[in-house]
Formats: structure tokens, sequence, C-alpha cells
């Protein structure tokens, strides 16, 4: 049975990861900074001055998935973001490497920037803000590292209770609540958000095939948000529609998924799914 460390384990992308782990036959050793009785649960934040002690106690693993980060779109200086986001992921990458550990890195595809219409390989970095620039540099110490690796660049990621500062996850959660969501300007700006059970089985596939490289994620189908709050709406709240108010023109962001790693489900797919979960 082979052992994966997950950071970040509790939290919503990292929680749907070690059920689908779990239930694949794999040994998981989840990491967070609250604990939640997982079993094998390491409970170790990041900025802990005893972190890199913690990591030393713990058995060799086939593979880490470095999950955990802090999410700095509140404006989050560059010293705040220093312990957890750079100098932990080139602790975690150093105690790898150590037992020849695959690696696997949720990095961000806005790092080829945040207005930028339609990112591809071809793009480059474009780091408009410190959290994003952190990202960046965890990806260039794993390089610098030559451990192997996969470094995913991932689009926003949406589900049931999902971070609210995706617009999609808070319309998600306003329709489970019987509450039509709310498009502002006419919704014809262009999304592909990567479902967090499809993210979850890429992921899989990457620990199951030992995947290297850097590579975009992204759903596999692009929507507009007047048919992505539409579908919400039939599906979660049939009869219902969403509520339009003024809003800021936008602009389209397309990311072009890897063209190695599976697809995902189209986002009417994903909704039915999160309806079954009801």
């Amino acid at each position: 049975m082979k052992r994966v460390l997950i950071t970040g384990a509790n939290g919503f992308t990292g929680s749907h990861l070690v059920r689908t782990l779990q239930g694949s036959g794999y040994e998981v050793i989840p990491l967070d900074q609250r604990g939640t009785g997982l079993k094998n649960e390491v409970v170790i934040d990041f900025c802990d001055e005893g972190f890199w002690e913690v990591l030393k106690t713990l058995p060799p693993v086939y593979a880490v998935v470095h999950l955990g980060a802090r999410v700095g779109w509140d404006g989050s200086t560059r010293a705040e973001l220093f312990q957890p986001n750079i100098l932990a992921t080139a602790q975690l990458v150093h105690w790898a490497k150590k037992s020849n550990s695959y690696f696997v890195f949720a990095s961000a595809a806005l790092i080829a920037g945040e207005r930028n219409p339609y990112i591809n390989d071809a793009c480059l970095l474009n780091t408009e803000n410190d959290y994003l620039y952190s990202k960046w540099l965890g990806e260039e110490i794993i390089k610098m590292s030559e451990i192997r690796h996969a470094i995913l660049r991932i689009s926003g990621i949406f589900g049931k209770n999902g971070p609210s500062h995706l617009g999609i996850n808070r319309a998600i959660t306003d329709a489970l609540a019987g509450i039509p969501p709310v498009q502002y300007g006419d919704g014809k700006i262009k999304r592909n958000y990567i479902y967090v059970k499809d993210l979850c089985n890429i992921i899989k596939y990457c620990l199951d095939n030992t995947i290297e490289g850097c590579h975009l994620v992204g759903g596999a189908y692009g929507d507009t948000i007047a048919e992505i709050l539409e579908t919400i709406c039939n599906v979660l709240l049939p009869g219902s529609k969403p509520k339009i108010r003024e809003g800021h023109p936008g602009h389209d962001q397309i990311i072009e998924l890897s063209h190695i790693l599976p697809t995902g489900r189209t986002f009417e797919e994903a909704v039915k799914d999160i309806k079954m979960d009801e």
C-alpha cells in the first residue's frame, strides 16, 4: 500500500482528496493546522517553530501532495507569506527528497496573469500580487531541488461548500439554501472552473502514473457565467432564474487543460453530482 502525505488535508480540496485516496487503496497521512480526528492525522501549523522537527518524525512516503498554503487574496504581504508558503514548501521538499518521494504541488493558473483571457503553456509569468508570487517561488524551489514532481497550475475550484472568494461557490451555496443566485452584468464572460472531485481524480491520476512536469488544470468545457448560473438554478432550484443586477464588464478566462491529464465532467454533470450529495 502506497503512503501519501497530504498537506491542507482539512481544507476544501484536501478533505475530498483524503476520501478519494483512502477509497483507492492509498494509506493517507493528513497534515493540517486544525485537528478533526482523521486517521493518522498530524496537526501542525506551517508557521510553528517545530514544523521541521515534526516532519522528521514521520515515516517515509511514496508521495507528498502539497495543497496547504496561506491563501493571500486578502492582500497578505510577502513577509506574511514567506513562512507558510515558501519556507514550509522548502522544508517539505527537503524532507521528501530524503526518501526519494514524488511531490505534487498545487500552484495557480493565475500566475500567468489575473486578467489573462486565455492561459496556456506558452503564457509568460505575470504574478500580479504577492500570493501568486509566492506560488511561483514554490514552483522554483521544487524545480531547483530536482525532486520528482508534478506542478499543477489550477484554475478556480468549485463544489459544495467551496471557498466563497469564488462567486460560483457563493451561487451554489445560495441555491442549496433556496436563494436564487445573482448575475452581475450580461453574464457573457466565459470560465472553465474545475469541479473539486474532478481535480481530486486528476491528482490521483498523477499519483497512479507518477506524472512529471508542469501542467495546467481547468474544466474540460467553457461556459458563460449566464449559462453557469442558469444551470445552477435548473438543477438545484428548479423554476427559479438568476437575479440580474448591474455590474462592470468582465473578461473571459479560459485555462487550457494539459492534454495528458484526464478530462472531467460538464458543468451540468458536476452540479447534478452536487445535488446527489444533498
